[in-house]
């Protein structure tokens, strides 16, 4: 019986061995075969008249936009061109030039609103072939923009040759104060606290790469730091922190809105009392999310993530039954967003959620431990400018674990909690 025993064990071992490296294999081909894809869509040699010498000034749209900048990159280290190239150039010129001199002088005291058009206008513009035209509707900011507008603005008209900038960068912080009535997540003894946590970051992307009718592939950069500081005094000293984390992730945009995102991200957490290192991790992940419209403003948002941590975890204060430790583990979680918006702008969000997690530890004693936290929250979000929001939010958790974690964990196998506060966050999109 004991060598029956000992051969399922061995034999579990072994297939989460193959499942753990088979996700790893997993992730990198996928990684692998979109950087492949990428690069084939960069190093494809245009043929024929380039769509700026056949209408200049014309915004690329849909995958022209990849294969546009890549042939603008290789003409610019071009010295000569082509006879039939350059007078063709020319003679667009010559039109343009004549036909805004026309509209000069037919019309002396009518602003020129054609001379500064919109770069995703192709060919004249309407006030260029009928200068007294009045713009209406969405055409006033197709053309040349508006009259009024015109005078209180000096553009500058870019060259057309200009490649678009290759990625976005932004900026963001955030700085959340709550009140939680388990601070240690305990089934007895539960313990009341105030918590400040405080976030920066950076987020890095690049302009989208069409790969395929249906798939648009956009890599992605996060830097992220956040601090935490409680007011039980009687464990701040333990549960204060510094976190940080640095993650790259390719998201795959589909059809019916739904986003697939690969991962991988380096975390490590330290004591602000101490300012020893508590942990580090390293992490791959899988995630798909849909987003399903039941009106203009309410949507449902929907994302499942698999995730598996390598962890390396070392705690000085060691409580019976309160931190364990953990190590490795790989999650699953399942969340339901439901999205509203209202306002004149759309600047106000109300969103209710519901998800469940399940964590598997995979390590040491805990290996076989299986634990299932449960959450629901109401929030309510103020977009006050593009650049700064508000936030109210309230939260429930409850955790139940499996028979060995019961056994382990003691007065920490169960808990129940909920937190609420507010937040302020501010961010900037260069």
């Amino acid at each position: 019986m004991e060598k029956l025993t000992v051969l399922k064990l061995a034999f579990l071992n072994i297939f989460k061995v193959k499942i753990l490296r088979n996700f790893f294999l997993l992730i990198l081909i996928i990684q692998i075969h979109a950087l492949f894809c990428l690069g084939n869509s960069l190093g494809r040699d245009w043929t024929g008249l380039t769509p700026n010498e056949i209408a200049p000034g014309a915004k690329p749209l849909g995958s022209a936009k990849t294969k546009f900048f890549n042939l603008v990159k290789t003409q610019a280290s071009k010295v000569k061109k082509t006879d039939l190239t350059s007078s063709e150039d020319k003679n667009i010129d010559n039109d343009v030039k004549d036909t805004e001199n026309k509209s000069i002088d037919d019309s002396k005291s009518v602003p020129m609103v054609g001379t500064i058009m919109q770069r995703n206008w192709v060919g004249l513009s309407p006030h260029q072939l009928s200068p007294r035209s009045i713009p209406l509707g969405s055409m006033v900011f197709k053309h040349g923009l508006n009259y009024e507008m015109q005078q209180k603005t000096n553009v500058e008209e870019h060259p057309p040759d200009l490649p678009p900038i290759p990625f976005n960068l932004s900026i963001f912080g955030g700085t959340r104060a709550y009140y939680t009535d388990n601070v240690m997540r305990t089934k007895e003894g539960r313990l009341e606290s105030g918590v400040w946590e405080n976030s920066a970051g950076t987020s890095l992307e690049t302009i989208p790469f069409e790969l395929g009718q249906y798939m648009t592939l956009i890599p992605r950069l996060d830097l992220l730091m956040q601090w935490a500081n409680y007011g039980e005094e009687s464990v701040n000293d333990l549960l204060d922190y510094r976190f940080g984390m640095v993650k790259v992730g390719l998201n795959f945009y589909l059809p019916k809105d739904f986003l697939i995102t690969t991962g991988l991200e380096y975390s490590i957490l330290h004591s602000q009392f101490s300012g020893d290192m508590l942990f580090d991790s390293i992490s791959p992940s899988l995630s798909v999310q849909k987003i399903h419209p039941f009106s203009d403003n309410t949507f449902l948002m929907m994302d499942i993530l698999l995730k598996y941590s390598k962890t390396t975890r070392v705690i000085d204060f060691v409580a019976d039954n309160i931190f364990p430790d953990d190590g490795d583990n790989i999650q699953a979680t399942l969340n339901f967003n439901l999205i509203h918006t209202f306002g004149s702008d759309g600047q106000f969000i109300f969103m209710p959620g519901l998800g469940i997690n399940r964590t598997e530890y995979l390590k040491n004693t805990q290996d076989g431990r299986v634990d299932l936290t449960y959450f629901a929250g109401l929030t309510f979000i103020w977009q006050i400018w593009d650049w700064l929001g508000v936030q109210a939010f309230t939260n429930y958790s409850t955790m139940r674990t499996n028979s060995l974690g019961k056994d382990l964990l003691g007065q920490s196998s169960s808990y129940q909690a909920l937190d609420t506060g507010g937040s302020l966050n501010i961010s900037h999109t260069f």
